[in-house]
Order: C-alpha cells, then sequence, then structure tokens
C-alpha cells in the first residue's frame, strides 16, 4: 500500500502515544512520545496527542505520508472516522489494534501468538491464512487475568484482610498500606475512583516481596502465571508456532511461563510501531479478526 511513501507509524495507548517516522526506504527519520491517545475513551485528548506527536516527528507532508496506526479505541467505525476527521489529512491511513501491531512487529509478521502483559493482558494470535484471533483484553473488571492491575487488586486485598486480622501481618501488606497512607490520609480516598493504573502500580510492590520470598506475593506470582499460561493455552498453537511475551512483565515472567508451558516464550523481535509499518507496507496481511463474539465490526 505505502510502497515509496514514507509511513508515519503510531502506537496508540490510553496512558501515552509513540511514533515514528519511516521514509519510503524504510529507514527511520524520526521519533516521538505524546499525551494518552484512546479515541473511545476522550476523543479531544486522542486527537490533540496525535497532533502534538506528529508535530515532532514530520519531516513530509502529511499529504504525502501513510499514517498507520495500532490503537485500542479505534475498534468501532464511528469512534474511528471522528478521530481520522480530527487529524491532520493523510495520504492514506491504516488502522489497526494495538495489540495486533505488536503480534506483527514480534514476530515480523510471520504465524505465532503474542500476549502482552502489562498494566492490562491481551493475547493475539496469527494463523497462516492472515486471519487472527484476540483473547482477554476485557479490562481489569472483567478480565485482564495476570495483568499488573490484577497482580496490584490481589496486592491491595491481602493488604486490607491484613488489616481486618483475617491474615497475619507481613512486610508486602505493610508496603501497600504505606503507599496509600502516601497518597490519601484516608483509605477511603484512595479507593474512590480506582483504576487499572493505581492498581497496576501496587503490582511493583509483589515481584519485589516475591523476590524476598515472602509467601503471599509468591502466591500471587504464582496464581499470574499460571493465568497466562492458561491464556497461552487459548490460542491453541503448534509446535512450530513461537509464542512472544511482551509488556511491563514480560522480561521477569518469560523463564517462569516457558517452565510451565513446557515450550519456548521468546522477547519480541520489534516493537507495535515496526508492525505498523509491516503492514502499512504490505509486508504484513492488514488485520482480519475473527469475531468469537458475534458483535461484527
Amino acid at each position: 500500500m505505502a510502497s515509496g511513501q514514507a509511513i508515519f507509524c503510531v502506537d496508540a495507548g490510553g496512558t501515552h502515544c509513540r511514533g515514528r517516522l519511516y521514509d519510503a526506504a524504510g529507514a527511520v527519520v524520526a521519533e516521538g512520545q505524546s499525551g494518552p491517545c484512546n479515541p473511545s475513551t476522550d476523543l479531544a485528548q486522542a486527537v490533540s496527542s496525535l497532533i502534538a506527536l506528529w508535530r515532532d516527528c514530520a519531516r513530509t507532508p502529511a499529504e504525502e505520508t501513510v499514517l498507520a496506526i495500532g490503537g485500542a479505541g479505534l475498534f468501532a467505525r464511528a469512534v474511528r472516522r471522528d478521530f481520522l476527521a480530527g487529524i491532520p489529512r493523510f495520504a492514506a491511513a491504516t488502522v489497526m489494534s494495538d495489540g495486533y501491531a505488536a503480534l506483527i512487529g514480534a514476530g515480523g509478521g510471520k504465524p505465532g501468538g503474542l500476549i502482552i502483559a502489562g498494566t492490562g493482558v491481551v493475547a493475539h494470535r496469527l494463523y497462516a491464512d492472515g486471519r487472527s484471533m484476540q483473547r482477554d483484553g476485557w479490562g481489569w473488571i472483567a478480565g485482564d487475568r495476570g495483568s499488573g492491575a490484577w497482580i496490584g487488586q490481589r496486592a491491595l486485598r491481602h493488604a486490607l484482610a491484613m488489616v481486618d486480622g483475617l491474615v497475619p501481618r507481613d512486610p508486602l501488606g505493610e508496603a501497600v498500606l504505606a503507599v496509600l497512607r502516601e497518597d490519601d490520609k484516608r483509605l477511603g480516598g484512595w479507593l474512590i475512583g480506582m483504576g487499572p493504573a493505581r492498581l497496576g502500580a501496587l503490582a511493583p510492590l509483589v515481584l519485589q516481596a516475591a523476590g524476598r520470598g515472602e509467601p503471599a506475593a509468591e502466591r500471587i506470582v504464582a496464581h499470574a502465571i499460571e493465568h497466562l499460561a492458561a491464556l497461552a493455552g487459548t490460542l491453541d498453537l503448534g509446535a512450530g508456532d513461537p509464542l512472544f511475551l511482551a509488556g511491563g512483565l514480560g522480561t521477569g515472567f518469560r523463564a517462569p511461563l516457558a517452565a510451565l508451558l513446557g515450550r519456548p516464550v521468546l522477547a519480541p523481535a520489534a516493537d507495535a510501531m515496526e508492525g505498523c509499518r509491516l503492514v502499512a507496507s504490505g509486508a504484513a496481511p492488514a488485520e482480519d479478526a475473527i469475531d468469537t463474539l458475534g458483535f461484527g465490526g
């Protein structure tokens, strides 16, 4: 699609977005980062962030550049239409989910599976026929099992059970309570408006405690890895299909997940922006996701 054209690749997330401009030969000529870019939750902010990102990366006119963007908030047609209408007019736009962009970057557009384990959790598989499927990614209330938010929520529950006298006091619970006291003098204030980012910020306390051999933390981490292993199983990968693990939990969880699964768990070969480039240039298939819920596009 973008043969002979510059490609502006964007990994759009709810916390921040990253951009990379490739020239027609595929060389990187500019990179940048901007604010939150999830059009489904805050369209105005997403448009503003993309415009700022393009301002930092622009080396070619927008009308001579292809936009390739992977974003969780672009699945709904109306949202996608309004977002594209608010940003600079590019020569063309290739839109995909952020997870699919990461999947393509991880394996270079070849069949395989990817789990992204960060604040949330999502898994994708690319089949040989170019179709793909997604598992989990339902958010911290309905899913994201084994994620940073899931780990943080278990740590919070453990700390409050300790306060109630249901479990013995331990360093993990005390560390969580210290965070709550630091953020707000009243526990209720910390709990009001609690979301995945706030819970995910507690996950490093659990990982540190598990590293020290604290039983409660070790149990939480073990259960998180078990959830990721079960998620990997839903991808039904063949023996020759690679499995990648990305995200903030990836580095520490690859080895134990591989041991539990009895198969290699690899670091991605490249990131989501490279995945966007591969799709926009025609070197990898456009996203053709299997609709497992019957919701349609």
